[in-house]
């Protein structure tokens, strides 16, 4: 594989220029819209986790919004 590398770095120009003269401008355009469109992130938002869920992993939350605890009978202390 190292063999069919090149040596010889090629300007980023040159390489868009062979592209459009071999597929088109319209088919280089799109391939490169949708390579874009594959390399988008996908955020992860976590403002739609309830309180519990961010406390689990780790995250700030906001003390208006926590319920506050229920008795449970295993709190009851003889």
């Amino acid at each position: 594989m190292h063999k069919d590398q090149s040596l010889v770095e090629v300007p980023l120009n040159d390489r868009i220029h062979e592209l459009v003269e071999r597929f088109g401008p319209w088919r280089t355009a799109l391939a490169v819209l949708f390579a874009a469109w594959r390399q988008r992130k996908i955020r992860n938002v976590a403002s739609g986790l309830s309180p519990r869920m961010l406390e689990d992993i780790g995250l700030p939350v906001d003390e208006v919004q926590r319920l506050p605890p229920r008795m449970s009978l295993w709190d009851i202390r003889l």
